[in-house]
This record gives C-alpha cells, structure tokens and sequence, in this order.
C-alpha cells in the first residue's frame, strides 16, 4: 500500500508541469511593482508626520546651537551690541524661526530675532513667563555642564495661541490660560495690563502646532541668558488626506500600466526563447535542418549561433554516419562475396581448386580480419581504453622496412616508393602503433598518387625534433575539405574506391595515434600539385641504431 502511494505521488510530480518563462516574468515584474507602490505607500502616508517632526526638530536644534554659539561670544566679551543683535535676526530669519533672548537680569529688554517680519508667535513678556519652570530647571543643569549650556526640545502641538498686539494668551484643551501676575516682573505684568484691556485686537490662530527649544547659557562670569526658538509646525494631517487622495489615482494607473508593461516585457522576453525551445524540439526529431532565430538580447543570440552551430555539425555527423555505415557495408561486403563466390567455383568446377584461387580466398579473409581489426582498433583509441607501449625504436629502420612491404607487393604496378633520409633517428614510441600510422600514410599515397606513380618520404630533422613527410602527386584536396580529411571514411571525390591495401579507416587512425603520442601532424595540399601528409616527434640521433621489430 506504501508503495503504491509513493508511485501515485511520484506519477504526481511528474504530472506537475513548471510555469512557463513567460509567466515567470510577468508574476516577477507585477510582485515588484507591487511591493514598490506598497512601500511608497507606507512610508508616504504613515511616516510623514513622524520624518516632518523629525527633520523639523533638527533644524531648531541646528539653530538653537548657533544662537547658544552667538550667545557665548557676547558673554565673553568678543561681540558687540549691533553684531550680536544682527546675527540672532540672521539665525532667526534664515531658519523662520521665532527666536527671543532674555537676560538672567528680566527687567532688561529681550532681544527678538526676525521681529519686523510679523511672523512671530512669540510674545516677548509671555515667552518667558509660560516656560519659566522650565527655565529655572535648565539655570541649575547648565551651572553644572563643563560647557555651561543645557537646553531641552517642548513639542507643544496641543497649544493654539491667542496674540494680542504685544502679548499673546496660549489656548489649551482645557481653555485659556493667563499667566498668573506673581509670575512675571512687575514691568511684565504691567504689560498683560495694559493689553488685557485691548481685547478688540485679539487673533486667534488656529491649527497651528509649535515646537520650542529653551536654553540656558552660563557665561565665564557665571551671567545666563537664555534663548527660545519657536518653529510653527504645518498641520501634516490635511496633507496626509491630500496625498492619500492622490496616491490612490496614482498607484491605480500605475498599477495599470505596470500590468501592461509587464504583460509587454514578458512576452517580448520570453519570444525568442519560446522560438528556440520550437527548434531544439524540431532538431530532436532529427531535423537538422532547422534554423535558430534569436535577436534582441546578446546571450539570446549568443545561443542562437551555439544551436545554429551545432545543427550544422548534427547534420555534418548525420551525413558522415550515412557515408560510413554505406561505406562499411561495401568494404565488408565486397571480401565476403570474392570468398563466397571463389569457394562456389571451387566445389562446382572440376579444375579451379588451384592455389591460386585458394590464395585469393585467404587474402580476402585477412583483409576482412584487417578492417574488423581496424575497426576495433580505432573505437579504442577514440574511447581512450588504448594504452600506450612506448619503448625506444629506430623510426628511420622501420620506415625502410615497411616501404620495401610495398615494394614487394605493388612491384608490378610500377610504383616508386622513395625514402630521402640522412641519419638514423631513436624515438621513444609504440612500434605497432606507429607502425599504423606510417602504413596507413604510405598506403594513402598510393590511393592518390598522379600518373607517375610516385610517393616520397622524406625525414627531416629540426629544433631535436623529427618529421617525417609523405608526398604524391595527385589531384590534391581543396582548402575548405582539409580539415574533414582525418574523419571515418571522408572521402573528397565523394566515390568509395576500395583501397588496394589497407581498411578505409587509415587516417583516423593515424589521428588517433598520433594524439595519443601528442604529436604534431597536418596535411599540406594543392590542387592538381599533389599533398603532403606529415607528423613530427621528439628524436635523439643514432648513427649505428639496431632494428627494433
């Protein structure tokens, strides 16, 4: 029953299809666009009280510190009575700010900052008067800092003044508050007096928050003056409501667009991508000839031209697969049917049971076992399970020995094969192996060669290397096939000719050989001239070297 619940939830899995890129993208952009309006929504409507107030609160406390620095230099002594005057007003009037500076002495006139603007709430005489509990707390703190200053931040925004021409009342929750006179100087209550009576020329103002820094400042002889900074504060609710108000039509048409930019974006994306998944699946099917399209997007095109490439070497594989099975198929074919067909005549005619005949069939059937071998031989070096028996071995004797091989066997063909040498030459290398190579070259040449019926070799010593070069006069291989001629069965002409010695497979092994030797090796043609199949190794010299077999 386990089991049976495990195959059902695997068939499940298997079932579940992945969402398409298309929709991957669309899903990503529309989530964060969302999450950016989200976010400016927050911080837009639900914080902006809080960085007003914060920001606000900073510059009255930027401010307070110069005023308190202003107020420093006129206690030591180094300010004078115009500048000081001057510099509050500047402080005052850069910052809008509401600034007056009493002297510890009340009886003195205090000095107001930005005064003639009319933008003040402040009233000289009340100022002082409504904060004086605090006041006397700070005299006591900033006897007792090193730097003789202490100040405190008043967020009063519960406060609606009610100013007169030269006094103003503070209205409170709980209704309007009077100073009491004990409170203030006698000159000062002489002053709520006098405006008292003035009622006529009462304004209220209403909806508007303060924010008051008080300082006390203690000079070198112990004289205090103490400072009030005053910001009017904009009620930041209407705004809120207002800016509500406009996010919502916003957010909803850049919702509307967002969606449409993304449905846009996401299909355009995901297009060439869709196009080239259509063509991997066509090229799967073993239509090679498919074309990959991507534009727009460097790694799209970038696959493109990789898929394009591949298609091309697909096709080139494909055709090369069809050429060798062909290809095999008649090599193969073609020893069976001489040993078949010579044992039917032996054993039906009385009289061709001659040697001759029975040669034939023998040379036939080791040139099958020769091809199957090659065959073999080949698959391992290009797997790499073909290990390498390097032993020292005079190349320069095993050369000679297998051109007289040939000069043997194509002697009635009136073939020159000729080797140009020097000196012997000692290599570390597989004798078999390279034995191949050398065979297979040579046995090349003769396939190819012109009407003179020449191959050379040719060994070359250079830089304590040797190279060895094979050379006919055939037709010679155009540019463009070079680089095909080391594969199975590659054939220039296009015709299966059935090699006079060898297997058909004899460059690819000496391809094969000569990596596994990490040798150089090319092919030097030109048409009508001829080619020139060389390889190069490693040599030490040897003069009287014995023949290694």
């Amino acid at each position: 029953m386990k089991l049976k619940n495990k195959q059902v939830a695997g068939v499940d899995r298997k079932e579940r299809k992945p969402i398409s890129v298309k929709w991957k993208i669309f899903v990503t952009l529309v989530f964060f666009i969302v999450i950016i309006i989200a976010v400016l929504w927050f911080f837009q409507v639900f914080f902006l009280e809080k960085f007003y107030m914060f920001i606000k609160s900073n510059s009255v406390k930027k401010a307070a510190s110069e005023v308190n620095e202003v107020i420093t230099q006129k206690l030591d002594g180094s300010l004078d009575m115009e500048s000081y005057k001057t510099k509050i007003s500047n402080i005052s009037r850069n910052g809008d700010f509401c600034v007056i500076v009493y002297d510890e002495d009340t009886s003195k006139d205090p000095i107001m900052g930005n005064e003639s603007d009319g933008k003040c709430m402040l009233s000289k005489s009340a100022s002082y008067a409504a904060h004086a509990d605090v006041i006397d707390e700070l005299k006591g703190e900033a006897l007792s800092q090193k730097n003789g200053i202490a100040s405190r931040l008043i967020e009063d925004t519960a406060k609606v003044e009610v100013p007169f021409e030269s006094f103003r009342f503070s209205l409170t929750k709980e209704g309007l508050m009077i100073p009491r006179p004990e409170a203030f100087p006698s000159r000062l209550t002489s002053d709520i007096r006098d405006n008292g009576r003035n009622k006529q020329n009462m304004k209220i103002s209403k909806g508007v928050q303060n924010m008051t820094y008080i300082s006390v400042v203690t000079g070198s002889n112990s004289h205090m003056k103490i400072s009030v900074i005053n910001a009017q504060l904009t009620p930041v609710n209407a705004t809120i409501e207002t800016i509500k108000t406009q996010f919502i039509i916003i957010a909803a048409i850049l919702t509307v667009v967002a969606l449409m930019l993304a449905f846009y974006l996401s299909r355009k994306i995901a297009r060439p991508i869709i196009s080239i998944n259509n063509g991997a699946k066509t090229l799967a099917t073993g239509q090679y000839d498919v074309a990959f399209s991507g534009k727009g997007y460097l790694e799209i095109e970038e696959l493109s031209n990789t898929l394009n490439y591949a298609s091309r070497e697909l096709r080139k594989v494909e055709n090369l697969r069809r050429e060798l099975i062909a290809n095999m198929s008649h090599d193969l074919r073609t020893p069976l049917t001489m040993i078949s067909g010579y044992g039917e005549v032996m054993r039906d005619i009385p009289g061709e049971n001659t040697p001759e005949n029975v040669q034939i069939i023998i040379d036939e059937t080791k040139r099958l076992t020769n091809l199957v071998n090659d065959m073999l031989d080949l698959s391992k070096l290009q797997a790499g399970v073909q290990e390498l028996h390097a032993v020292s071995m005079n190349l320069t004797d095993e050369i000679r020995s297998i051109i007289e091989r040939y000069e043997t066997l194509l002697k009635q063909d009136e073939y020159d094969i000729r080797f140009e040498y020097r000196e012997d030459v000692i290599i570390q290398g597989d004798v078999i192996k390279l034995d191949q190579v050398i065979y297979n070259l040579i046995n090349n040449a003769i396939n190819y060669s012109g009407e003179d019926h020449q191959v050379i070799v040719k060994q070359l010593l250079e830089q304590g290397r040797v190279r060895i070069e094979i050379i006919d006069h055939g037709p010679g291989i155009e540019k463009d096939k070079l680089a095909y001629i080391w594969e199975r069965y590659y054939k220039v002409d296009k015709t299966h000719v059935r090699s006079r010695v060898g297997s058909g497979l004899g460059l690819s092994i000496v391809k094969a050989v000569l990596e596994l030797h990490k040798a150089e090796y090319g092919v030097l043609s030109e048409e009508g001239v001829g080619s020139t199949f060389w390889f190069s190794l490693p040599y030490s010299k040897s003069q009287n070297a014995e023949i290694r077999k």
